[in-house]
């Protein structure tokens, strides 16, 4: 008999994003903008970061064969990268990619709650994002792109088969800004907004489905060449 379950957490990072985006324009309103092309990241020039960066799963929905009861996916802060090409002052290309970790628990199944196991990912994210304020000290930016993420090892906890774990491709938000501390050197915080499609696993006598909104929230420091 195949029973299914589904499980819905009320995302927290919506009210997170509230209270991002609306520092973000609390900082352009007051900070002053500097004469044009003074800070300015013109065009042909490359913006690295190197941040940490929290994530959070939202709105997760799973089934799961046979024993039901629901996956969930534990927060994670963990060191991340990104690198922007700017095609002109105000538009820029994005790209991201390393590899992620998650670890998987379900809850509230017949035979009780379990750890299920680690998974590395490989995954890439690619935007293509629109400066405001270039000219200024203060530069904030809105994108969207895609991401895309393959499994790159399983880790499966004590007791569990191995599991292979479907790759995955879907679209990206993301809001940001880049404040210039002097010379090449930026502070940079984002926040993006990643839709999952349906995330299949597979195992020895077990399947599972999951679908869920990602969260993530990054803050570190910027160089530009």
């Amino acid at each position: 008999m195949r029973h299914l379950a589904s499980l819905v957490v009320q995302p927290h990072a919506p009210s997170r994003s509230q209270v991002v985006l609306f520092y973000l324009l609390l900082l352009t309103v007051l900070t002053p903008t500097a004469p044009a092309g003074a800070n300015a990241l013109h065009q042909g020039d490359w913006l690295l970061r190197g941040m940490v960066i929290g994530s959070q799963a939202a709105q997760v929905h799973s089934t799961i064969s046979t024993i039901g009861g629901a996956l969930e996916i534990d927060s994670r802060i963990q060191p991340g990268a990104d690198i922007s090409y700017f095609l002109s002052e105000r538009w820029a290309l994005e790209f991201t990619g390393g590899i992620s970790r998650a670890y998987y628990r379900v809850r509230d199944s017949l035979i009780g709650d379990f750890d299920v196991g680690r998974v590395d990912s490989d995954s890439a994210m690619l935007s293509l994002q629109y400066h405001f304020l270039p000219w200024g000290a203060l530069t904030p930016y809105l994108g969207a792109g895609l991401y895309h993420a393959r499994e790159h090892s399983v880790e499966p906890a004590a007791g569990i088969p191995d599991f292979t774990v479907e790759p995955v491709t879907g679209p990206l938000v993301v809001a940001g800004a880049d404040y210039h501390l002097g010379g090449a050197w930026f502070a940079s915080a984002n926040l993006r907004y990643l839709k999952v499609p349906t995330y299949r696993f597979e195992g020895d006598g077990f399947s599972s489905e999951l679908r869920a909104s990602i969260w993530t929230l990054g803050a570190g420091l910027g160089y530009r060449f």
